[in-house]
């Protein structure tokens, strides 16, 4: 559990590790984003000549399912990244798999039909988060994204 600031930047640098060495791997260019710019995706990565816009995020168990943040702070009813993340795909890593889903299908998809799923509360990170819980054979089925490594 992340109880502490520290905890969470230790597991944010652990896990940014696990995709630079995906990205490495795979041959593809990688540019960081740093600062403010940060809020609206982590990187960007060059593949086959294209730049695309990359938010990485990652649980270190697999619950079989993706929590998509709709509320990043319940107290301060604060947007989750499914409203304000610019990014073109997230790459969400669980355990030692990697999946990468289509961003804009996401968010419409969501739009659409996020009364069906349920929704969890967590403590973790920054505050007490809302989140959808969509099983990965949906993201699927939906042809929202598959799974990478």
């Amino acid at each position: 559990m992340l109880n502490t600031k520290k905890e969470f930047f230790e597991f944010e640098n652990k896990t940014q590790k696990i995709f630079d060495d995906f990205y490495i791997k795979k041959g593809y260019q990688v540019k960081r984003i740093q600062g403010t710019a940060n809020k609206d995706y982590d990187c960007e990565v060059q593949i086959d000549g294209k730049w695309y816009k990359i938010e990485e995020k990652f649980r270190s168990s697999d619950y079989n399912d993706c929590l998509v943040e709709l509320v990043q702070d319940t107290e301060t009813n604060s947007p989750g990244w499914i409203d304000y993340c610019k990014a073109d795909y997230i790459l969400y890593g669980v355990g030692d798999k990697i999946y990468c889903i289509d961003l804009p299908q996401l968010k419409d998809f969501v739009a659409k039909h996020k009364d069906k799923f349920n929704k969890k509360i967590s403590k973790k990170g920054w505050g007490r988060t809302e989140n959808l819980v969509i099983p990965w054979y949906i993201i699927k089925a939906n042809n929202l994204g598959k799974r990478i490594k």
